[in-house]
């Protein structure tokens, strides 16, 4: 028995790994800021960018929180290395939803204040 309890303990650590990287690994289509637009001092297009930009922000606040979610539902062994492992996970989902809110909020700023600028 004592080889299936290694068994469960060496796959839930494997897929607690995936997971972690999955949640710090970046997008294929993240985007560095739009430097152009702020030499030629593009308001409009800043403005767009922004805009996008607080939306995918959104989609991974959601994502994340979606995935905290399913980290909380995994029903596994109570051992205490398996529970505390699934603990931080769940938090790291957490903390880079709270992060990724965070971050789209200050987008948010950031339309408002290119708005601003061109008396919109």
């Amino acid at each position: 028995m004592p080889k299936n309890g290694n068994l469960v303990k060496g796959v839930v650590a494997a897929l607690m790994l995936v997971g972690v990287v999955a949640c710090t690994v970046p997008d294929s289509d993240s985007h560095s800021p739009p430097q152009d637009l702020v030499a030629k001092n593009d308001h409009a297009g800043l403005e767009t960018w922004y805009v996008k930009e607080a939306a995918h922000l959104r989609q991974r606040t959601k994502d994340m929180t979606a995935m905290a979610e399913a980290y909380q539902k995994i029903q596994g062994p109570s051992m205490p290395g398996v529970i505390s492992a699934k603990i931080v996970l769940v938090q790291h989902c957490q903390t880079l939803a709270t992060s990724y809110a965070k971050a789209a909020d200050e987008a948010d700023a950031m339309v408002r204040a290119h708005r601003d600028m061109m008396g919109r």
